[in-house]
C-alpha cells in the first residue's frame, strides 16, 4: 500500500502541471533534435559519399600530357609499387546545331566506373550512355548528333542512345565545369565504346593508390597520404618525360639515318660520276637532289633538337575538370557539421538553465507534499527520488523524440537540400552511439543533475519544516535607491519593479540567459542567410563587371585574328588585353596583369570595410582579401610567390573585397620589375553590352568558334557553383531559426509561468488593493519585459560573435562570406521577441482574470 501510494504520487507529478512537464520534454526534444541532426549529417553524407567512391572504384589522381598518354607512360607508372593505372579517351563535343558542350568518355573498365541507371551499356561504336542532365531531351532508342568539326576525335558523330549512366568524376549534375567546346561549360557528358574513338594515343590517365583505400576521401591522413602520393607520381613523370621523349624521337632519328645513308650513297655517285667524265648536267640534277635532301635532314634534326620533354599534368579529386561537385559536396559537408559545434551547445546550455528554473519551482510547490511523505516515515532518498525520476523520464522523453526527428527526419532533410542535384545520392542514414550518448549526457546533465540538487538542497530539512511554507524572497535595497535623484521620480509601481527584479536572482538570471540564447541564436541564424546570400549578388553585380576571359592563339595570323577582334567590335562594351597568370603556392591564385592602371571598367577594387577605392599602382599588388587572409599579410607587407617557375617577391599594395576565387592584380610596369620577365598579353578580358545570361553563353560559343580562340571562361559557372552552395547553406539557417523561435517560446512561456505560480499570492493582494486586471498584469509582467530586454541587448552581443565564428567554420579556402550584417537582422530578433512578450502577456492577462484571488489569499499554515 504504501509503495503504491509512493508511484501513485509520482505520476500524479506528471500530470499535476501538464504545461510544464510539456515545456520541458519539448527544450530537451529541440535541443536532442539539433544536436543529433546537425552532428550525424556530416557523417551520413561523408559515408554516402565515400560508399559511391568505393563502389565506384573512383581514381585518385588524373594525369594528361601535351603530347597525350601512350602504354609507354602506363608500364612506366605501373612499376611504383601499390599503383593502379586505365588509360582513357575523352573530348568535348557540341549537340547538333546547339552551343551544349558535352563531354564524351571512353568507358572506364578498372576505375572511376560509371553507374548505370537505366538501359544498358554501348556494345558498339555506334552506341552511347547519356548521363543525368540530358534525360529530359533524350530516351532510350534516340538519336544524338554531334557537330562534326567539334567530334574530330571520334569515329562517328551520330549515336542511338542506349541508356543513362553516372559519372564516378563528376558529381554535380548542374555545374559540370569548363569545356573547350560550346559555351565554354559542360551540360552534359557521356560513354561511349573505346572503339569510337580515332585517336593514336590516350587522352587521360585515371590512377588509384593503394595506399589512399583504406582512408575516406574527407579525412586528414587521405590528404596527407595524397600529397605524399601526388610527389611521387610527379617526380616518376618527370623520369617518364625524358624516357617518352626518346620514344618520339627514334623514329623520325630512324628516318633521318636512313636518308643520310641514302644521300651518302648519292654523294659516293656523283663523286664516281665526276671521275667518270658524265655529262655536267647530269651531275648538276644529282648535285640538286642531294643539296635538297640535305637541307631537309637539317630542318628535321633542327625539328628534334626543338622537341621538349612532355608536361604531365597531375590532378586530384578536388582539382579535375568537373570537380566542382566533389569540392561542393565535401565542403557542405564540413560546414554543417561546424554549424553542429556551435549552434546545439548553446541550445542545450539555455535549455539547461531554464529547466534548473523549472525544477527549483517544481520542488517549492511540493515542499509540502515531501513533509508528510517524511512525515508518513519515507525516508530523504525516496522523497528525492520522485524529483530525479520526474526530471528523467521528461528529459528521456524529449530526448528520444528529439533523436528520433533528428535522425530520420531533420538530417535527411538538410542532405536532401545539399545532394539534390549531385550523383551521389540519398543520404544513407547511420547510427553512431558516440552523438546518441552524447545528447543523453546532455539531456541528463540539463534536466536529471538540477533535480537532483535542487532537491538535495531545498528537502533535506526536518519534515516539520517541511510542512511550513517556505518563506518568500526577502527584499533588500537596491544600488538604484541610492541614486536619490533618479529613485524620487520613479513611480510606486516602477519602484516595486526594479526591486522585485533583483529580489528574485535566479529567475532575473534566467530570464536574461534565455531571451539573450533565443536572441543569439536567431541572430546568428539569420545573419549567415544574409551573408551567404550576397556574396554572389556583390562580387558578380558590384565588384567582377567582365563577362568572360577570351584565351587567344598567339600564333595564328593576321587574318585569322580579325574575325575574333570584328567579333568584339560588335559584342564588347570594353575589352583590355591582358597576362593571366597562375599563382602556385600553398593556395594557387589567379594572376591578372594590366597595361597600366586601367582596370575599373572590369574590376571594382575596393576596401570592404568602408568601400575606399584601391587603385592599382605601380609600386606593389592588390591582393583579393581571402588570398591576403591565407598568406598571413596586409597592406604595406611583402610575400614570396611562385610566378612562372620562380620564387618571386612582391609587395602588398592594397586587400580588395572578394568573396570567391583567389585574386592578384598587378600593372606590367610592376610586374617586369618584381619578376624581371617580359610581359605578354594571352588573354582578352571582355565586358559585353548586354549582360544577360543567356547572351554571354552565346557570345562565348562565337568566340570558341574561331581559330585564334583555344578557349573561353565566363563567370555563370561560378555563379551556379556558389548559388547551390547558398541555397544548401541558407535552408539549414532556415530550419536552425525557426527552431530559436520556438525555443524563445517555450522559454519565455515556462519562465511567465513560473513568475505568476511563484506570486501568486502577492498578486491576489495586489488585486484586493484595487488595482485593475490590466494594472495587475504589467505589475508583474513588467519585469519580464524589462528582463528580456535586457537578454535582448545581450543576446545581440553574443549574436555577433556567435555569426563570426560560424562564417570562420562554414568558409572554404576558396571562399568567404561576407560579415557584414545589415540593419534588419537586428531588428528581427527584436520584433521576434516583442511580439513573442505581447501574446504572451495575453495570455498571462486571460489566466490573472480566470484565477480566484480571494482562495489564493487563503492561509497554508
Amino acid at each position: 500500500m504504501k509503495k503504491k501510494k509512493y508511484w501513485k504520487d509520482v505520476l500524479h507529478a506528471f500530470t499535476i502541471s501538464f504545461g510544464r512537464t510539456l515545456s520541458i520534454v519539448f527544450l530537451l526534444a529541440l535541443g536532442a533534435m539539433a544536436l543529433t541532426g546537425l552532428k550525424v549529417t556530416g557523417p551520413n553524407m561523408q559515408n554516402t559519399a565515400q560508399e559511391y567512391a568505393s563502389k565506384t572504384k573512383m581514381a585518385d589522381f588524373y594525369v594528361t600530357s601535351d603530347y597525350g598518354l601512350t602504354k609507354t607512360e602506363k608500364a612506366e607508372l605501373n612499376k611504383i609499387k601499390g599503383v593502379q593505372v586505365e588509360l582513357a579517351n575523352l573530348t568535348d563535343v557540341t549537340i547538333k546545331h546547339t552551343n551544349s558542350a558535352v563531354r564524351i568518355f571512353s568507358v572506364p573498365k578498372k576505375m572511376s566506373l560509371c553507374t548505370l541507371i537505366s538501359g544498358r551499356m554501348p556494345k558498339n561504336d555506334a552506341e552511347i550512355v547519356l548521363g543525368p542532365s540530358l534525360q529530359k531531351k533524350y530516351r532510350v532508342g534516340d538519336k544524338i548528333v554531334f557537330s562534326k568539326d567539334k567530334a574530330k576525335f571520334l569515329r562517328k558523330n551520330a549515336y542511338t542512345v542506349v541508356g543513362f549512366a553516372k559519372s564516378a568524376d563528376i558529381w554535380d549534375n548542374s555545374t559540370m565545369g569548363s569545356s573547350s567546346a560550346g559555351t565554354g561549360e559542360l551540360k552534359g557528358y557521356a560513354f561511349a565504346s573505346e572503339k569510337a574513338f580515332d585517336s593514336a594515343f590516350y587522352t587521360i590517365g585515371r590512377i588509384r593508390f593503394d595506399n589512399l583505400s583504406n582512408h575516406p576521401y574527407y579525412t586528414d591522413d587521405y590528404d596527407k597520404k595524397a600529397d605524399d602520393d601526388q610527389r611521387l607520381l610527379k617526380n616518376k613523370l618527370q623520369k617518364i618525360g625524358q624516357t617518352r621523349l626518346e620514344h618520339l624521337k627514334a623514329q623520325p632519328l630512324a628516318k633521318i639515318e636512313r636518308t643520310k645513308q641514302k644521300l651518302s650513297e648519292l654523294k659516293e655517285n656523283i663523286e664516281q660520276a665526276k671521275r667518270n667524265g658524265v655529262p655536267a648536267l647530269m651531275i648538276a640534277r644529282q648535285q640538286e637532289r642531294y643539296d635538297q635532301g640535305m637541307s631537309s635532314v637539317r630542318a628535321s634534326e633542327n625539328k628534334l633538337s626543338q622537341m621538349k620533354k612532355p608536361t604531365y599534368t597531375i590532378d586530384d579529386r578536388k582539382s579535375i575538370a568537373g570537380s566542382d561537385g566533389y569540392g561542393t559536396y565535401k565542403n557542405a559537408t564540413t560546414s554543417i557539421s561546424a554549424v553542429g559545434n556551435v549552434f546545439p551547445v548553446v541550445l542545450y546550455l539555455v535549455a539547461a538553465l531554464v529547466t534548473l528554473t523549472t525544477m527549483t519551482r517544481f520542488v517549492d510547490e511540493e515542499r509540502l507534499n515531501a513533509g508528510l511523505f517524511r512525515a508518513l516515515g519515507y525516508t530523504k532518498r525516496q522523497v528525492i527520488s520522485k524529483f530525479v525520476i520526474y526530471g528523467f523520464v521528461t528529459s528521456m522523453s524529449g530526448t528520444f523524440i528529439g533523436i528520433l526527428v533528428g535522425n530520420f527526419f531533420l538530417s535527411p532533410m538538410i542532405s536532401d537540400i545539399v545532394s539534390k542535384t549531385t550523383v551521389v545520392g540519398s543520404e544513407k542514414i547511420g547510427f553512431y552511439w558516440s552523438y546518441t550518448l552524447l545528447t543523453v549526457a546532455a539531456a541528463l546533465i540539463s534536466s536529471v543533475l538540477p533535480a537532483l540538487l535542487v532537491a538535495t538542497r531545498n528537502l533535506g530539512e526536518e519534515p516539520a519544516h517541511l510542512m511550513l511554507p517556505k518563506p518568500p524572497a526577502s527584499g533588500s535595497k537596491i544600488l538604484l535607491e541610492k541614486i536619490a535623484f533618479l529613485w524620487q521620480k520613479l513611480s510606486f509601481t516602477q519602484k516595486v519593479t526594479a526591486r522585485n527584479i533583483f529580489r528574485y536572482k535566479q529567475r532575473m538570471l534566467m530570464t536574461i540567459f534565455g531571451v539573450a540564447g533565443s536572441v543569439a541564436l536567431l541572430f546568428s541564424g539569420l545573419g549567415i542567410q544574409t551573408s551567404v546570400s550576397g556574396v554572389s549578388k556583390r562580387q558578380f553585380g558590384q565588384i567582377i563587371k567582365y563577362d568572360m576571359l577570351v584565351f587567344n592563339d598567339s600564333r595564328k595570323s593576321a587574318s585569322q585574328k580579325a574575325k575574333s577582334e570584328q567579333l568584339l567590335a560588335r559584342k564588347a562594351r570594353a575589352q583590355e588585353n591582358v597576362m593571366l597568370k597562375s599563382v602556385h603556392g600553398k593556395n594557387d591564385s589567379s594572376l591578372f596583369v594590366f597595361p597600366d592602371g586601367n582596370i575599373n571598367s572590369f574590376v571594382d577594387l575596393r576596401e570592404r570595410k568602408g568601400g575606399q577605392k584601391i587603385p592599382l599602382g605601380n609600386s606593389g599588388a592588390v591582393f583579393s582579401e581571402k588570398f591576403a587572409n591565407l598568406c598571413g599579410v596586409k597592406k604595406g607587407d611583402s610575400v614570396k610567390l611562385k610566378i612562372n617557375g620562380k620564387k618571386v617577391r612582391v609587395k602588398v599594395s592594397g586587400v580588395a573585397e572578394m568573396y570567391a576565387g583567389h585574386f592578384i592584380y598587378m600593372t606590367k610596369a610592376y610586374y617586369e620589375k618584381a619578376t624581371h620577365d617580359s610581359y605578354q598579353s594571352n588573354v582578352t578580358i571582355v565586358r559585353l553590352k548586354d549582360q544577360d545570361v543567356k547572351n554571354v553563353e552565346n557570345t562565348a560559343a562565337d568566340f570558341i568558334k574561331l581559330p585564334d580562340v583555344y578557349n573561353v571562361s565566363q563567370n555563370t559557372s561560378l555563379i551556379r557553383q556558389l548559388a547551390s552552395i547558398v541555397d544548401s547553406l541558407q535552408m539549414v539557417m532556415v530550419i536552425l531559426t525557426v527552431l530559436s523561435v520556438l525555443l524563445a517560446i517555450v522559454i519565455l512561456y515556462n519562465l511567465t509561468n513560473i513568475n505568476v505560480a511563484e506570486r501568486i499570492r502577492e498578486l491576489s493582494t495586489v488585486k484586493v488593493l484595487g488595482f485593475h486586471n490590466r494594472e495587475v498584469t504589467l505589475y508583474i509582467y513588467r519585469e519580464t519585459i524589462v528582463l528580456s530586454f535586457v537578454g535582448i541587448v545581450s543576446g545581440l552581443f553574443f549574436g555577433q560573435i556567435m555569426h563570426k565564428i560560424i562564417l570562420e567554420m562554414i568558409g572554404s579556402d576558396y571562399i568567404m562570406f561576407d560579415p557584414s550584417v545589415p540593419l534588419r537582422i537586428y531588428l528581427i530578433p527584436v520584433a521576434a521577441i516583442v511580439f513573442i512578450l505581447f501574446v504572451l502577456g495575453c495570455f498571462v492577462n486571460r489566466k490573472l482574470k480566470q484565477i480566484d484571488m480571494l482562495e489564493a489569499l487563503k492561509s497554508v499554515d
